[in-house]
């Protein structure tokens, strides 16, 4: 993503725990409109509404995701959501 586009940008920590997590996590991410992107702490990104790119992610054990989104989907994200 380019750095001009990050700072209108909704970001929040988020915490995926199980399969069953990821799965709900990317259905959700799936119906939000705009981008939805999970960075890890060395600014890798990947598209959350992708079920095998968040799955790598967990396999990887990326345990510092952070949700970045277009549009405000607290709401929708809410449950993996961590302060």
């Amino acid at each position: 993503m380019n750095a001009n586009n990050t700072s209108a940008m909704y970001r929040h920590k988020i915490e995926l725990v199980t399969a069953s997590d990821i799965r709900e996590f990317v259905s959700i991410a799936g119906k939000c409109k705009g981008k939805v992107m999970l960075r890890c702490s060395d600014d890798f990104c990947i598209n959350a509404k992708s079920l095998l790119g968040v799955i790598l992610a967990k396999k990887m054990q990326w345990n510092d995701l952070t949700l970045i989104t277009e549009n405000d989907c607290y709401c929708d994200f809410r449950k993996f959501i961590v302060d």
